[in-house]
């Protein structure tokens, strides 16, 4: 469990240290996806109610509203699927129905000059950027691992041991994978080579639900089964760091190496006490802590990733698991594109219909100017 809020304090940490500055006004709230300038032009002046002195106190609060297009500049896309069946039949049980939604945020925190590189104060920060994505899958139902027995012993126990390793599953699952960035231009009066060496640190979970079914011809058993998988550590970035970022400074390219010390563990009702014995039957062993090193090697190519690790597992028991233990090789591509959230896209081209109308509403430029 404290694994667990590592995992998540920290990158949300990171991003409500700039959000609690900014939480002023409940136009923030409702303007978040706009530009600083944008947002200054949504501000009126009516001569009838308000004073130039509330005018300039909206424009200073304003001024702290984090801008999309400079300076702790975030995007934020959705990712969505879904296998929806209709139930024809409600006394149907095989009818099943299942959908996820996941999310893609990043923030970049530095200010850059003309020369395109960090100015002289974000040279002194050493976080450049946060990416996290988090996707949650539902259904009706779980996943059922089935076990082989021939003469009361499981023969495809690889099948459990490789859920374990990697608890992959479209039905009930969890995954949030968190990258931290540091500056590469750094520079400190001392250990700014920190970040030539190590471009970052990545911190990831996995988690989902199935069911363990045994069935040795007399004996036909299932229990509800969970892994959670944990991966944390440091990794390097081989391309420059001008070329993994668009012009809106999120990331597109990336080519890096990653050593992270990862953990897996056995949960639910198959982890406690009075199912030793059967979880003995599946993995030959009662452990359901393993950990080791999971060196890594990424690439990125827009919105595709590609990624190999070798995790090194053991238990506590040295039980060796096939499937799980020593060293395995888990090949992986994922996609990290989505729908961006554009929040008053609506709102501002009804803005641009009504800019000719005279309404005795003068913006902050208007007054300025007088």
């Amino acid at each position: 469990m404290r694994l667990f809020y590592f995992f998540i304090l920290i990158p949300m940490g990171l991003l409500g240290q700039d959000l609690q500055k900014s939480n002023s006004t409940i136009d923030y709230l409702k303007d978040f996806s706009l530009s600083q300038s944008d947002y200054l032009k949504k501000l009126t002046f009516n001569p009838a109610i308000d004073s130039k002195n509330n005018l300039y106190e909206q424009y200073e609060l304003a001024k702290m509203a984090p801008p999309t297009n400079g300076p702790n500049q975030f995007h934020i896309d959705f990712v969505g699927t879904a296998n929806l069946q209709q139930n024809i039949n409600e006394a149907n049980e095989d009818v099943q129905g299942s959908a996820g939604l996941g999310v893609i945020f990043e923030r970049y925190f530095l200010k850059k000059g003309n020369d395109g590189k960090p100015d002289s104060d974000s040279k002194k920060k050493l976080v450049e950027s946060l990416d996290m994505e988090a996707y949650i899958n539902v259904a009706s139902s779980i996943d059922s691992l089935r076990a082989k027995v021939v003469n009361n012993e499981v023969t495809n126990q690889r099948l459990f041991g490789h859920y374990i390793l990697n608890p992959v599953s479209p039905k009930q699952s969890i995954f949030i994978n968190t990258n931290i960035y540091f500056n590469p231009e750094l520079d400190w009066e001392k250990g700014s080579w920190i970040s030539k060496v190590i471009s970052g640190m990545n911190m990831r979970v996995n988690a989902s639900n199935v069911l363990w079914n045994y069935n040795n011809g007399t004996d036909n058993i299932s229990q509800y089964a969970g892994s959670i998988s944990f991966r944390y550590g440091f990794f390097h970035e081989f391309l420059p760091n001008d070329r993994i970022r668009d012009d809106e400074n999120k990331r597109r390219y990336s080519v890096r190496f990653g050593l992270y010390y990862g953990s897996r563990h056995v949960t639910g009702d198959i982890s406690s006490e009075a199912n030793n014995d059967l979880r003995n039957q599946f993995l030959g062993t009662v452990d359901k802590n393993y950990s080791g090193l999971e060196p890594a090697f990424s690439f990125r190519l827009n919105n595709i990733i590609a990624e190999f690790t070798a995790p090194m597992m053991r238990g506590s028991s040295e039980s060796a698991i096939e499937g799980l233990t020593d060293i395995q090789f888990q090949f992986s591509i994922r996609f990290v594109g989505g729908f961006s959230l554009k929040v008053n896209e609506k709102a501002k081209n009804d803005d641009d219909d009504n800019d000719d109308d005279d309404d005795g509403i003068k913006t902050v430029e208007e007054v300025k100017e007088e």
